[in-house]
């Protein structure tokens, strides 16, 4: 049986692996035919171990049971308790890799003993090593650990460049925000600067929504149960997707037996996101400094994470560098494609 190595994606909100076929990258769907796996482990009632998508569903109605966000506390000492069960986050990423693991087999119909898996730039040692840990207690061998911007680079064939380059990586993800500079020259590409905010990402513009929404119907968060905020929260975030399309959409609610619906325009979503696009704008300002370039120097800006699909957001980013991104490649799936392009490097394919 011939064995492949993967590209992995560990996200902070979601996860997704890529392999190099037929001369190009492509995504690894999971068991559900989705291309994205949330970052979500739950512990049911038969102490059986959920992952990604049922897991996430299973916790909306336990929430107790349920953990999320947990790379963010990557190589520190934090536990968490899932109906009685302890876990550190290396655990509970092993177990989103194991997962991916076992949909990249069924897909190719072969085995997968090693992977290349994508860390945030500022990831020190012990967060990398925590990282390794987590895939080798996956059973995968992790032959490189690569920087997301890097990875997003690959993926967008930044490294085919020639001459002297600068690019900015906008990364956007589910809860985290990175912004990282990189410069190609006699064809090795160096990460100049890193900057971000661990704490921003898409969920807050979801949260945004969420508020709005209980402002207009007069509902005090406290109020309500762990259950109905939850819920509240997934309305809002199918209502922000329904921006996409359109320049006003509807949020819908089923509260005690009524149904309930709000409509917002673009324009008021977009003013109440005028302090997360502040925060958004202070990273963008320290990596440009920290590299010692101005903005006028940057050769093209790229696009990474979920949240860089909201209009509102990709606005806001043609307005700050004065620029169309590029934005070629599914900004969920870039680093995912890169990471499996350096593993096909890794295999000499």
């Amino acid at each position: 049986m011939n064995t492949m190595i993967i590209g992995i994606d560990l996200g902070t909100t979601n996860s997704l692996a890529a392999c190099f076929q037929d001369g190009r990258a492509c995504i690894i769907p999971n068991r559900l035919r989705k291309n994205l796996t949330p970052s979500v482990v739950a512990v049911d009632e038969k102490a059986q171990i959920l992952v990604g998508e049922t897991a996430r569903e299973y916790g909306r109605l336990h929430p107790e049971r349920m953990a999320e966000v947990f790379k963010r506390f990557m190589g520190s000492e934090r536990q968490y308790d899932l109906g009685g069960h302890k876990f550190r986050p290396e655990d509970l990423s092993a177990m989103v890799l194991r997962s991916l693991k076992e949909d990249a087999e069924a897909f190719l119909g072969s085995q997968v003993h090693e992977a290349v898996i994508s860390v945030p730039a500022y990831f020190d040692d012990k967060r990398r090593r925590a990282t390794k840990l987590a895939g080798e207690l996956a059973g995968l061998k992790v032959e490189r650990i690569i920087s997301e911007p890097t990875a997003a680079a690959i993926a967008y064939g930044l490294y085919e460049k020639k001459g002297a380059s600068k690019f900015l990586v906008f990364d956007l993800g589910g809860g985290t925000f990175d912004v990282s500079i990189l410069e190609m020259y006699d064809n090795i590409l160096e990460v100049r600067a890193v900057a971000g905010d661990n704490f921003l990402g898409g969920e807050d513009f979801t949260e945004v929504l969420y508020q709005l929404f209980l402002k207009r119907r007069g509902l005090e968060e406290e109020t309500l149960s762990l259950k109905t905020r939850l819920y509240l929260k997934k309305q809002a975030e199918l209502c922000k997707m329904g921006f996409s399309e359109e320049r006003s959409s509807v949020m819908r609610c089923v509260m005690d037996g009524e149904e309930w619906e709000e409509t917002f325009k673009i324009s008021e979503y977009e003013e109440a996101c005028a302090p997360l696009f502040e925060k958004i704008r202070k990273p963008v300002k320290r990596s440009l400094s920290d590299a010692g370039i101005r903005l006028s120097q940057i050769d093209e800006v790229v696009l990474v994470g979920g949240a860089t699909k909201l209009p509102i957001v990709r606005q806001f980013i043609g307005r700050l560098f004065r620029r169309v991104p590029d934005t070629h490649i599914n900004p969920d799936e870039a680093v995912a494609l890169g990471a499996a392009i350096q593993a096909a490097m890794k295999d000499r394919n």
